[in-house]
């Protein structure tokens, strides 16, 4: 049987057509899966203390989250997940900058209770982010109107600006960087200065992956850049970090871009397969959950790496995860391309 590269060309190309996100990561895991249930009792834990306004309740969990460094079981950070969640919490509504909005009041609120707090002013330009989106939404700019376009520049403006006005109270958290880095996405920055604020954030926070995965988005071929552009910005990210975390970030900097490509990224040869694979196993000794292990597995056969894919695959423990293959031909090709003798 030959290798399923073909039919994972054709996937890679049928995906360019489906609604992306601006400056955002692949689509996240199955609700029946654990990784889901985490990241959405986060959503649940904050929708109900912001509900009550008991802004002490979520000061608390924020803190909590930056103190500990807490992950999911895929390794990605709570606190990341708190500030996306305020930011989901308002794409529902499309209320228009400088209109009333009861929601956005009781942020206004939590800030001038807690004025000094990094937590509350991350959550104001979060939420604003979030507004932005219900009108920008997941789609092509050709699909967006005049209208709707200009409401979604001018919330992204006004998070853009609170968040450089806020910076010096707030810098200390890696949620400023990871929020103003989204923003400069948006608002279609110069690459000299979006990847200065990366810099800036990684050396600050070295820790943090999800300010690298902002700029691979928008260094990424649908969003105008190309290939050798993502893995010049991903080796510019390695040198923040210590050697023996450089595989591991590599990794996770090519999933942040999976779905960004008209054809896989393995498709240029651009790729470090290697310090990748390294990466993997680096990811996996750490983080071994199902979600990590279906992912990396559809990698390595996107790479063509046979053993590797099989090894993955064979630690499975649970049903396919339609967001890791996208396609449940894709999941088999591979299952049993991986099990044939070479």
């Amino acid at each position: 049987m030959r290798s399923p590269a073909s039919l994972l060309l054709c996937l890679s190309i049928a995906l360019v057509t489906l609604p992306c996100a601006v400056g955002t990561a692949q689509a996240g895991p199955s609700i029946d899966s654990p990784e889901y249930a985490e990241r959405n009792g986060i959503q649940l834990q904050v929708e109900s203390l912001l509900g009550k306004e008991d802004f002490a309740g979520l000061e608390a969990l924020a803190n909590k989250y930056r103190r500990s460094g807490e992950t999911t079981s895929s390794g990605t950070l709570k606190l990341t997940h708190f500030y996306e969640a305020l930011s989901a919490l308002y794409e529902a509504d499309r209320i228009p900058l400088g209109q009333d909005d009861p929601m956005r009041d009781r942020i206004t609120r939590w800030v001038k209770k807690y004025p000094r707090s990094a937590t509350s002013h991350l959550a104001m330009a979060a939420t604003m982010l979030g507004r932005g989106m219900a009108y920008r939404g997941y789609g092509y700019s050709n699909s967006i109107s005049a209208q709707d376009s200009a409401y979604f520049h001018a919330y992204t403006e006004a998070a853009s600006k609170y968040l450089a006005e806020h910076k010096k109270q707030c810098a200390s958290d890696a949620g400023w960087y990871e929020l103003a880095s989204s923003a400069a996405v948006r608002l279609n920055w110069e690459a000299t200065d979006l990847m200065a604020l990366v810099d800036e954030g990684m050396a600050k926070h070295p820790g943090n992956t999800m300010i690298p995965f902002v700029a691979a988005q928008y260094f990424s071929p649908k969003w105008g850049g190309t290939p050798y552009a993502v893995e010049s910005m991903a080796r510019r990210a390695l040198e923040t970090v210590p050697e023996r975390d450089r595989p591991a970030l590599y990794a996770r900097i090519y999933w942040s871009t999976a779905g960004s490509y008209y054809s896989s990224p393995f498709a240029e040869k651009q790729v470090d397969w290697p310090l990748m694979s390294q990466g993997i196993d680096d990811v996996l000794a750490r983080y071994p959950s199902d979600w990590n292990l279906q992912n990396f597995a559809y990698f390595a056969c996107q790479a063509g790496d046979k053993a590797k894919t099989r090894a993955l695959m064979d630690r499975i423990t649970r049903p396919m995860e339609f967001h890791a293959w996208w396609d449940g031909d894709v999941y088999e090709q591979c299952r049993r391309w991986s099990r044939e003798d070479s």
